[in-house]
């Protein structure tokens, strides 16, 4: 399995599609980074105000009749009392609270500054006073949410794009082995398990390499331009997006093999693996879904389901919405799953690999594969 390993890893940074796709996926992040402040895009900034009582919805329309000298877009919401208003802004449904009278501000950790500042001018107009004091404000609410939340949206681009291209790596790398009839060489000195194996735990260490370049450069990248700050919250990421890559490839990594090993010619890759690859720009966009609202019923439940749970539990453990209890459960399942689809993997690959005729469908393979097992017996 070890030789099988180092052929895989020296064959593949041989290859100009490896360079190729790091460089890609390098640029596409750097835009990423820079792009948006560089380019002048976003606009206003949006935020929620709750207010409690008259005096209060009276300083947010202040505030609104001036906020486009702060360059930011208020939306006032009703709040039926102080406590409501608090709980608003602690849970993230508004940015700042103007509580009972108009006298004091409630607002979140990471509130814009300029969301912060034009309410209170909407204070001083709604006063009439000349140069009234500020209102106090009340911080609360958890630290740097929307931060996290953008770094969980760049790790589960970069996730689906490792799990997807790495996987395709696998059942190529099978078919390529299959057509030049290297297969039969590798078969008369080592098991169908091993060199599936082999080829696994290689392409695998790969992915991890690359993601940790990739990783690098980007943040390096994102301190130089003040996009980011090396915080623990980035560190975990980074730690969680690896984690979850290493899982992800167990689960798909062996479907990737089996699909690989039906066919014998490249031209038919695409099409055999077509279903797999549908789950994985599946699980892809759903991930959106955890990354919107982190805490929904439907998140929740696709961060236990094996084929989505890669791209799912890494955004919602980025963005601070999984318990640890969550991400054991998810982990376990995902392990299992990786488990059993390993054994399978192994029997089926074994039956389908020395086939070079045309393509094979998966019944037949099986049954072969039970065939072997009772000969062998």
């Amino acid at each position: 399995m070890a030789l099988v390993a180092r052929r895989e890893v020296v064959e593949r940074v041989r290859e100009r599609s490896l360079w190729i796709s790091t460089g890609v996926t390098v640029v596409i992040l750097v835009g990423i980074l820079v792009l948006p402040s560089a380019l002048g895009f976003g606009g206003a900034t949006k935020a929620t105000v709750a207010a409690v009582g008259p005096q209060a919805r009276q300083v947010v329309a202040r505030a609104r009749a001036v906020q486009k000298t702060f360059d930011v877009a208020l939306t006032v919401r009703a709040a039926p009392d102080d406590a409501a208003a608090r709980a608003l802004v602690a849970d993230g449904e508004a940015d700042v609270a103007v509580l009972r009278g108009g006298r004091r501000l409630a607002a979140a950790q990471d509130a814009d500054d300029a969301v912060v500042a034009a309410v209170q001018a909407g204070s001083r107009a709604a006063r009439g006073a000349v140069i009234p004091p500020p209102l106090p404000v009340d911080r609360a609410g958890g630290t740097g949410a929307s931060e996290r939340r953008g770094i969980a949206f760049v790790a589960v681009v970069i996730l689906y794009g490792q799990l997807l291209g790495y996987g395709f790596w696998v059942a190529s790398g099978v078919v390529e082995e299959k057509s030049t009839r290297v297969v039969e060489l590798l078969l008369s000195a080592i098991t169908p398990r091993q060199l599936l194996a082999g080829k696994v735990i290689g392409i695998g260490l790969l992915g991890i390499a690359q993601l940790l370049v990739i990783g690098l450069i980007g943040a390096v990248v994102g301190v130089a331009t003040g996009q980011l700050d090396v915080t623990g919250d980035l560190v975990s990421a980074v730690g969680i997006v690896l984690a979850w890559f290493v899982l992800g490839f167990l689960l798909y990594s062996c479907a990737f093999a089996v699909a690989g090993a039906l066919v014998a010619r490249q031209e038919e890759v695409q099409s055999v693996t077509a279903p797999l690859t549908i789950v994985v720009v599946a699980s892809f966009f759903l991930s959106f879904g955890a990354l919107d609202d982190p805490d929904s019923s439907l998140a929740r439940a696709l961060s236990f389901i094996p084929p989505s749970a890669p791209m799912v539990m890494p955004v919602r453990q980025i963005a601070g919405d999984a318990t640890a209890s969550e991400m054991l459960v998810a982990v376990a399942l995902t392990l299992v799953a990786a488990a059993g689809l390993i054994a399978l993997a192994a029997r089926v690959y074994g039956a389908a690999v020395m086939r070079t005729g045309s393509r094979v469908t998966l019944r037949t393979v099986w049954r072969a594969s039970r065939e072997r097992g009772r000969a062998s017996a």
